[in-house]
């Protein structure tokens, strides 16, 4: 009998121990050769492993420490393309099209998977019928019918989440179903604003914002980023910063007491507001919310960099430069007789920098209305090469920028890269930041 115990122990532990595969085939062949593996846990991506793609196919093993949650497989940097899967001590086989991951994935093996898989499916098909049948109800002369037809399918809607709620109690699955429940009246709406406003309204209401399942992937920051960007929008400007303003409110009252994530939304939003020059909701994220964190919670280097790239927005006027010139002293402000002027950070270590510089040149030069100020981002180790390389460039003003990135014209331009390019009108306003010189060709071609 002790033995037989000893025995069932030893399966047990094993079992428990045991490493498990993910195993992921493509449906179309493309030129991906290697993946990666990244366990999600809250905004960042921890890395697993990585594998070769061998006709289509590949396959990851497990450590035995790996624990539940969302990995995400990214083949394709460039373009931003990756397939997510839920793990939970469960083999993983799978299907899917590299073009379309989110569409056309088939899990073979995992119920954690499956069953997520055929709730998105059941709920799209019913939500999608009960959308059409509402729209059509705005201007139909048949309304009764559509009333009919659209209570049947509310009923139908809320069956399946039950349903699906019940059979994945217990499972990762659940969180990711019980949060993706949408709120649809019993009967339609006379209106398309009231639809809207409803919309609105019971966007959030089956989302627990505390759910570290639903914090360790991308679920929560994906909703916010839909309501914010696409539930509130207008083609008119002014109309869509108090839209947006209000969505962010509605946003960070909804998180309520976990700053932690607050502070990731807001520096994701700060991010993507000035990335896209959005001066307004930038400020206002800035101001209202960030600045008012407890100072633990915020990073004062990132808070640092948002408000120097605010102050070289299109639209803002350049923050000055200084430089010396045969004993004499200059600055950019005080330039004239020229249209535009160039200011371009640039380094002599720099190999991209050393291809854009005589590129740069050589369209310019036949440009006599256009000065460009040339900012060498250099250490004493390299000061000898760049004054080499800048007599290449003799039509420049060249303006050694000592220290490197913490050099003061650096700092205030908010310079993190090199080559960076900013275009000035003759007042020495901003009116373009061209990523390379083929962008800033297009902006004079124009």
């Amino acid at each position: 009998m002790l033995k037989k115990i000893v025995l069932v122990l030893i399966v047990l532990t094993t079992t428990l121990n045991a490493q498990h595969t993910i195993k992921g085939t493509m449906g179309a062949l493309g030129s991906y050769e290697w993946i990666i593996l990244y366990q999600l846990q809250g905004s960042k991506q921890n890395y697993i492993a990585n594998a070769d793609i061998t006709n289509g196919s590949f396959s990851f093993t497990l450590p035995e420490s790996a624990t539940p949650g969302v990995y995400r497989m990214v083949y394709d940097l460039e373009s931003r393309l990756f397939v997510d899967v839920l793990y939970n001590n469960e083999d993983i086989v799978f299907k899917f099209h590299p073009k379309y991951p989110k569409k056309g994935i088939e899990f073979k093996t995992s119920e954690e998977n499956i069953v997520y898989q055929n709730y998105l499916k059941e709920i799209s098909s019913t939500q999608e019928k009960l959308d059409s049948l509402q729209v059509a109800y705005f201007n139909s002369s048949e309304k009764d019918t559509i009333k009919t037809l659209y209570q049947q399918q509310q009923t139908d809607l809320t069956k399946t989440q039950q349903h699906f709620e019940l059979t994945s109690k217990g499972k990762l699955a659940y969180h990711f179903i019980k949060a993706s429940a949408t709120y649809y009246p019993e009967k339609p709406f006379d209106n398309p604003q009231d639809y809207l406003n409803s919309i609105k309204t019971h966007f959030f209401d089956f989302i627990d914002f505390n759910d570290e399942t639903l914090l360790n992937s991308t679920f929560i920051s994906d909703k916010i980023t839909d309501y914010i960007f696409y539930i509130n929008r207008s083609e008119d400007a002014e109309t869509n910063i108090k839209l947006q303003k209000d969505a962010i409110a509605t946003v960070i009252s909804n998180i309520g007491d976990n700053l932690n994530l607050a502070r990731d939304v807001q520096e994701g939003l700060l991010y993507n507001f000035t990335q896209q020059q959005n001066i307004p909701l930038a400020k206002y994220i800035l101001e209202n919310y960030y600045q008012k964190l407890p100072a633990s919670l915020q990073d004062v280097a990132f808070r640092k960099d948002i408000e120097l790239q605010l102050k070289t927005v299109v639209g803002n006027k350049a923050p000055n430069i200084l430089w010396t010139e045969n004993k004499l002293e200059k600055d950019l402000y005080s330039l004239t007789k020229h249209d535009y002027f160039v200011v371009v950070f640039w380094s002599s270590s720099c190999g991209h920098c050393l291809k854009e510089m005589p590129i740069l040149f050589n369209f310019l030069k036949d440009k006599p209305k256009t000065k460009v100020i040339a900012i060498g981002l250099e250490t004493e180790e390299s000061k000898a090469d760049w004054k080499d390389i800048s007599l290449n460039f003799k039509d420049f003003i060249h303006i050694y920028g000592a220290n490197k990135w913490k050099n003061q014209f650096a700092v205030e331009y908010g310079v993190n890269s090199t080559p960076s390019f900013y275009i000035l009108d003759t007042d020495k306003k901003i009116i373009a930041k061209p990523y390379d010189v083929a962008a800033l060709k297009v902006f004079f071609e124009k």
